[in-house]
């Protein structure tokens, strides 16, 4: 049986489409993989808001609390301290996005040092993956920094740090 031309390239390029959907799938990991990464900005970005609005209670009250809920309901009044500054008016402190838990705080001597998260993935090096939400990059110098696997990771907080945009 002979096949025609254009049945013989129409195939070769269905063999080219799928070896190139094939790659994709392989070198980006999928949307299985998309999505931990997804995840995991939006943790990142829940730590932030976390670790803020940690230093901007720290300024107006001094230690935190075992209990955050002591912050959360300070953070809640309007009229607080804690919203005294520009940087801490929307100031929140907020859960992990996937786990729905508190994110790991370390104290030393009684004083909060680090905020911890689990990160279900790493993250590159590069321009692109430099973490530039201020104020909180004061507050949290590290948490642009690459990571290279996933599992937990504690960044160092700077909770005397100007808070200013």
């Amino acid at each position: 049986m002979a096949y025609s031309q254009h049945t013989i390239y129409g195939g070769g390029l269905v063999a080219v489409i799928i070896a190139a959907c094939v790659a994709g799938i392989a070198v980006t990991g999928g949307p299985g993989e998309a999505r931990k990464e997804r995840e995991d900005r939006a943790r990142q970005q829940a730590v932030s808001d976390t670790a803020l609005a940690l230093a901007c209670y720290h300024q107006a009250f001094g230690e935190i609390p075992e209990d955050l809920t002591l912050v959360e309901n300070e953070l809640a009044r309007v009229t607080s301290d804690a919203h005294q500054q520009d940087a801490c008016t929307q100031a929140d402190i907020r859960k992990d996005p996937v786990t729905g838990e508190d994110f790991r705080l370390t104290r030393q001597a009684g004083v909060v040092t680090q905020i911890c998260a689990e990160f279900a993935t790493g993250t590159p090096s590069g321009p692109y993956n430099r973490y530039s939400y201020s104020p909180t990059r004061a507050v949290i110098p590290d948490l642009g920094e690459p990571r290279e696997t996933g599992g937990e990771r504690c960044f160092d907080l700077n909770l005397s740090a100007k808070l200013e945009f």
